[in-house]
């Protein structure tokens, strides 16, 4: 699989980012955002499901989707790929996951200090019309529950965030927060929206400090996630590319193992780090 200097560059490495997309949850039966848009669903393109436009428009459409998309992965299990990551954080000393994935399945792994790019799934948190905002004569009252922009007079003082955290993506009414009224929705990054700063700079900090970045089942064709392995090469990172086919990064990077992670991955952290043992 490597040549045994590259091994022991690799096993020497003590700053190690993994970087992963929607390929390694697909090998958990998670289908990717288009691919789960059959029956029903295959009616609407993906603007029509996750948009600030389309919630404003149909708050209820979007919740019902969210709600389908939460059925497969509540189904799924970390694959073999997602629990080798966690074994290669046991065996580094500073290892991070970066994922676009919203699926929770690195953290069920037992993976710590993951960074995630496009949100959770299964966390909510006030939808902000920012057309309406500011519209009235008064400015808006920011929620102590939710953060966001209190849709009554005033919040509820009994309410706390536990209160808010213990409500779930579900199928039925759009919920609201239990402090100020406001209408929630998945914490998670939809079309047109940016994405969270200080995850981004902390993403971008890792890139340009890592000695290796792993790239795992990532189109990389979703700026500015796409960029990041680019901005670790640039800063002097080995790159480790594992796809089941080739992307832009591929060429470039200092391996490219094709396949399955679930298969590759485990292999290559017992061939580099456990010497062929199942620990480190």
């Amino acid at each position: 699989m490597l040549e045994s200097d590259l091994i022991e560059k690799l096993h020497d490495c003590q700053k190690v980012v993994v970087f992963t997309g929607a390929g390694i949850s697909a090998e958990s039966g998670i289908p990717t955002f288009r691919d789960a848009q059959t029956g029903l669903w295959s009616k609407f393109n993906p603007q029509d499901v996750a948009s600030t436009e389309a919630f404003r428009k149909n708050p209820q459409l979007v919740w019902d989707w969210y709600v389908h998309r939460a059925e497969f992965v509540r189904n799924a299990e970390p694959n073999p790929g997602h629990k080798a990551v966690s074994t290669l954080q046991a065996c580094v000393a500073d290892l991070t996951v970066i994922t676009q994935n919203i699926d929770n399945l690195h953290q069920r792994a037992a993976t710590r200090n993951v960074l995630e790019l496009h949100g959770s799934l299964f966390r909510l948190k006030a939808f902000v019309d920012t057309d309406e905002l500011f519209a009235g004569d008064t400015s808006p009252i920011i929620c102590h529950i939710c953060d966001g922009y209190a849709t009554y007079d005033e919040c509820d003082p009994y309410a706390s965030k536990e209160d808010l955290a213990a409500i779930e993506l579900r199928a039925g009414p759009v919920p609201r927060c239990p402090g100020c009224g406001a209408l929630l929705r998945p914490d998670i990054v939809w079309f047109g929206e940016p994405l969270d700063i200080d995850i981004l700079d902390g993403a971008t900090r890792l890139a340009d400090t890592c000695d290796l970045l792993i790239c795992i089942g990532s189109s990389l064709e979703v700026q500015p996630a796409a960029s990041i392995p680019v901005r670790a090469k640039l800063a002097g990172a080995t790159i480790i590319e594992i796809n089941p086919e080739p992307t832009s990064l591929s060429s470039h990077a200092d391996v490219f193992l094709q396949g399955k992670a679930a298969e590759i991955l485990p292999a290559f952290v017992n061939v580099v780090w456990n010497n062929g043992e199942t620990s480190c």
